[in-house]
């Protein structure tokens, strides 16, 4: 934990990701199909995008793929926006939720960066770039336990339990978390605390369905456990922020409760052997 001083100060950016060209309009025609004035929550189907899409004449093979990739890939289109309507989810196998709310994704706290030293193992270091601003979110979840920031953020001991999660829950269909951690606070032999990680890399942003769902998920199948979800997010700076929400299940009653931001400093004989490897963005 020595290893850890604040530095530094700067302002920090986040992708909102790219509008489609493909499912924006599919969206779009569904929303001005179905919006009356002062509702706050549109309920639609898959059945809804099929028609859409066979009415506009584009070709969806994948007809959930439309909801999903608006709903956590790219923004939602302006018109909808600007009535107010930032959250996109599912709310049962097939079927979907439009809901008004103050945002779509959680901006990164304006916090000064901690620096750590990069304790990542050499022979897994050196695989990865050297600027963290070109690893994904695996790597990013690598590298993150290697150096212990869950550790040091949290104030627990934290092990892993599982990556890459993909569950049907309760109300909302499928829920994918990119990790699954557990942390006690001083002995292991206490009762663990639930604590599931969305990773970003620096094109995506930290989107409130997807936390949610992680909540709701962690409710399903841990019911007795405390739950504290986390993002880790790196931006274009190389930055790794770590931000923890309120375990809510409502996508936009959503908050950061915490956040921090850190700095890994690698010594020139790290960057010497990653050099020298000349390792492959995945």
């Amino acid at each position: 934990m020595g290893a850890f001083v604040s530095i530094g100060e700067g302002r920090l950016l986040q992708s909102h990701g790219l509008t489609s060209q493909v499912y924006v309009p599919i969206l779009r025609a569904i929303f001005q199909e179905k919006y009356s004035e002062g509702c706050i929550a549109i309920d639609f189907s898959l059945d809804d995008v099929r028609r859409a899409a066979e009415k506009l004449g584009i070709t969806a093979r994948n007809p959930a793929d439309v909801v999903y990739r608006m709903r956590s890939r790219t923004v939602l289109p302006a018109e909808i926006i600007a009535l107010g309507f930032y959250i996109l989810r599912q709310v049962g196998r097939g079927k979907y939720r439009l809901e008004k709310a103050v945002s779509t994704v959680i901006d990164l706290p304006d916090t000064k960066p901690i620096e750590a030293l990069d304790l990542t193992p050499i022979p897994v270091r050196r695989l990865l770039p050297e600027d963290l601003a070109d690893v994904d979110e695996q790597a990013l979840l690598t590298v993150a336990s290697y150096c212990k920031l869950f550790d040091h953020f949290t104030g627990l001991r934290i092990y892993r339990l599982r990556s890459h999660v993909r569950k049907s829950v309760v109300g909302i269909g499928q829920a994918e978390l990119d990790e699954l951690d557990v942390g006690v606070a001083f002995r292991d032999d206490e009762i663990p605390v639930v604590v599931p990680i969305e990773a970003k890399a620096v094109a995506d942003p930290v989107n409130r369905v997807q936390i949610s769902a992680m909540v709701a998920f962690s409710g399903d199948y841990f019911p007795d456990h405390e739950v504290r979800p986390l993002a880790l997010k790196v931006d274009e700076r190389g930055l790794m922020h770590i931000l923890e929400f309120n375990a809510t299940t409502e996508p936009s009653d959503l908050i950061v409760v915490r956040s921090a931001c850190y700095r890994l400093v690698l010594s020139e004989k790290q960057r010497e052997f990653i050099r020298h490897t000349r390792p492959v963005v995945l």
